[in-house]
């Protein structure tokens, strides 16, 4: 009997302490997971309240934020001088690609295209033109000064006229006339302190530039660069202020070219003395007349005179109305920088004809 109770007492205090012993524990991680929850978190009422709420179908404060999120959501701004060096690499690959199709028409081995069934390149008018900017704003650019070319190609099929090319070269102009700008700032310093609204741009095949510009402008014969101001208006019977008006000039030029006209000479001339002072004529109307310009008028557009008929300036359209004829006409782009010295030359030549 007495061992039969005492092992029931044992039983029984065993029974106690293991709930004890579970109570306790069962304490200890309520206070843990308070305090772990009271030092990362902090409760907002309100949040409850809206989650509550959300149960009810009212939108919720975390919806409301991501919605009004979306809608604020800003672009990059762009970056002109990464576009810059992307559309002067693309300027290479178009005119390598130009190079391999030309070459494929002339059965050339070394330029033949991997792809014989290449419809794109073989169906595709690659030209060249180049750019020219102003601003009527500032001394030294209120003239066409070039800064930099421009690639286009487009559908064969799509366009076959001069009017579909003009509207091309508008719409690639327009479209990268962001980039224009910028490449204007690199060759010459002015055009940076210029608003975008009030620059002005030109085009003209490249053909045509180094045939009637840059040959006249920088590759000027020894004659001409040897000949000084002074000696060629002595030879065109100038003097004084008449050395430095284009009128005045142009009508002595003009007057002696008549006379020494080879079919203006008669039997007793000599012929070739004639021709000898016709050519120094030439040289001293070249040698006054390069830099300066009539009021009113661009010395830019008179180079050339009435051969140079490919040079056109550009109505710029908005930006969104031009990318979206890119996109459409399939028309692709790239714009190359000119050679700051070369651009620089043009802005000293502007500023000595003020």
């Amino acid at each position: 009997f007495f061992r039969h109770h005492t092992q029931v007492l044992v039983r029984y205090k065993m029974n106690w302490l293991g709930r004890y012993n579970s109570l306790v524990i069962v304490l200890l991680n309520v206070i843990n997971l308070v305090q772990s929850f009271t030092t990362s978190q902090t409760i907002d009422t309100r949040e409850i309240s809206t989650q509550l709420m959300a149960g009810f179908g009212a939108p919720t404060a975390s919806k409301q934020k991501n919605s009004k999120k979306k809608k604020g959501r800003k672009q990059a701004p762009f970056d002109v001088n990464a576009s810059v060096i992307r559309l002067e690499k693309n300027y290479d690959e178009m005119m390598l690609a130009s190079a391999k199709r030309l070459a494929k028409q002339d059965e050339d081995p070394r330029w033949m295209s991997e792809n014989e069934n290449d419809v794109e390149a073989q169906d595709t008018i690659t030209s060249e033109f180049m750019i020219a900017a102003r601003s009527s704003s500032k001394k030294g650019i209120d003239d066409w000064v070039p800064i930099g070319q421009l690639c286009v190609a487009y559908p064969e099929s799509s366009y076959h006229d001069e009017e579909n090319s003009k509207d091309v070269l508008q719409t690639a102009v327009s479209s990268y006339c962001r980039e224009i700008s910028y490449v204007a700032g690199m060759g010459a310093p002015l055009f940076s302190s210029v608003a975008r609204n009030d620059m002005q741009y030109s085009a003209e095949p490249v053909d045509s530039f180094f045939k009637y510009v840059y040959e006249q402008v920088v590759e000027e014969n020894s004659e001409k660069k040897g000949m000084s101001k002074s000696d060629a208006r002595n030879i065109l019977g100038l003097e004084g202020e008449d050395g430095s008006d284009k009128s005045q000039i142009k009508k002595a030029y003009r007057n002696l070219s008549f006379e020494l006209h080879p079919d203006r000479l008669d039997e007793n001339s000599d012929a070739e003395a004639a021709a000898a002072r016709f050519e120094s004529v030439q040289a001293a109307y070249g040698a006054l007349s390069s830099g300066l310009r009539e009021s009113g008028k661009s010395w830019y557009e008179s180079l050339g005179g009435r051969a140079r008929t490919d040079f056109s300036r550009i109505d710029l359209l908005s930006l969104s109305d031009a990318t979206a004829k890119m996109e459409k006409k399939q028309i692709r782009g790239a714009i190359m920088g000119l050679d700051p010295e070369l651009v620089q030359l043009f802005v000293a030549r502007h500023l000595r004809s003020e």
